[in-house]
């Protein structure tokens, strides 16, 4: 049951976003004027994006790096992840991407980026309008990420769930 119910949730965390992951990219362009939104929460900081009028969180953990944001219709949210650690990936490309939250495995489609990004950075990030992946996201700890990739990294979700409150508070402004 407990398998079924996994590939339930990945299907619905691919297929709810696809037509919106075929169009637009919800990461940050470099060209575009971030400003710190209020002190850091837990080790996030929360960006209100002045280009585009929204707000990201991001957290910094040894080579990875998190970030979490909505789409510019703020229907969906994305969760991009990101390491400095060679984990193969090309720029541009599709691949499925599965994150383990407390055992609770969630499937999507990463769009890679890499050499585009500041510090040496690669990754990608998922699309989703699914609340049992967003509260995983918020309430859990841990996040292991499998990028399809000769390197699978750990990311630490301490203060997820408050960072979240900043982060949803500086859209409403």
């Amino acid at each position: 049951m407990r398998i079924f119910t996994t590939l339930i949730a990945a299907l619905a965390l691919s297929s709810a976003t696809a037509a919106y992951a075929q169009t637009q990219n919800p990461l940050p362009k470099a060209s575009d004027v971030l400003v710190r939104y209020g002190d850091d929460v837990e080790g996030w900081t929360i960006y209100t994006n002045q280009t585009r009028g929204d707000c990201l969180i991001v957290r910094q953990d040894g080579p990875s790096s998190v970030q979490m944001g909505v789409t510019a219709n703020q229907e969906v949210g994305y969760l991009g992840v990101f390491t400095k650690v060679d984990i193969g990936l090309k720029n541009g490309t599709k691949s499925d991407i599965f994150v383990s939250i407390d055992g609770h495995l969630y499937k999507g489609v990463a769009t890679s980026t890499s050499g585009e990004l500041k510090g040496g950075y690669s990754g990608g990030y998922i699309l989703t309008d699914d609340p049992k992946f967003k509260r995983d996201v918020a309430k859990k700890y841990k996040m292991t990420v499998f990028p399809e990739t000769k390197g699978a990294f750990v990311v630490d979700l301490k203060g997820t769930f408050k960072a979240m409150a900043v982060g949803r508070k500086c859209l409403k402004h």
